[in-house]
């Protein structure tokens, strides 16, 4: 398959980078496909029941282009941010981090989605690539609130939304369509204190 000479979106302002001590974080483009592909095929059955239903063709190298066209407009668009975590110590793709559905206007907010590899939880990656992204969202994209809904059986991931300053807020019945079944799911949000 040869990639389209189509331009994708220009990313001129966009920050190529944000470093942490042991991640850096960047939005995904088309070199990264073999990297994305390995990690999540090897990930599937571990995230599958957090995800919505991963599409038939979603490793597949049209999908991947098809994917970073839509998250490069989006972000110029300023209605999501994709970012992909790298491990700075080997420079290895280790997961993910979206903040999508972007409102501005008057409420200024966005929802969190996120991921890592299965073998490099409980380090303390997702919370440092996190961190990152708060502050990106919050002191760069100018927002004033982020958004994180977690399945109730989600038991790592409340606890660092927790830890990480995130109050509950709520529930949601049959909020989000997860692996094909509506599912019910905790609500969390986290305010710019310094807007």
């Amino acid at each position: 398959m040869i990639w389209p000479k189509k331009k994708l979106p220009d990313l001129q302002g966009i920050p190529l980078s944000l470093n942490g001590f042991r991640v850096r974080l960047r939005p995904p483009v088309l070199s990264d496909y073999e990297d994305w592909t390995n990690i999540r095929g090897k990930n599937k059955n571990y995230l599958t029941p957090f995800e919505p239903r991963w599409h038939e063709k979603a490793l597949e190298k049209d999908f991947f282009q098809r994917r970073i066209a839509r998250q490069h407009k989006d972000w110029k668009d300023g209605r999501a941010y994709s970012f992909l975590i790298i491990d700075r110590q080997n420079e290895k793709l280790i997961g993910g981090i979206n903040v999508n559905h972007v409102c501005r206007g008057a409420s200024q907010c966005g929802s969190l989605g996120y991921w890592i590899d299965e073998e490099l939880q409980g380090q303390g990656l997702m919370a440092e690539s996190l961190r990152l992204v708060i502050d990106f969202s919050f002191d760069q994209a100018g927002l004033h609130r982020l958004n994180a809904a977690c399945l109730p059986r989600n038991d790592r991931s409340i606890n660092l939304l927790l830890k990480l300053g995130f109050e509950e807020e709520g529930f949601a019945k049959k909020y989000i369509r997860i692996n094909g079944v509506w599912e019910d799911h905790r609500l969390f949000g986290l305010i710019n204190q310094k807007a």
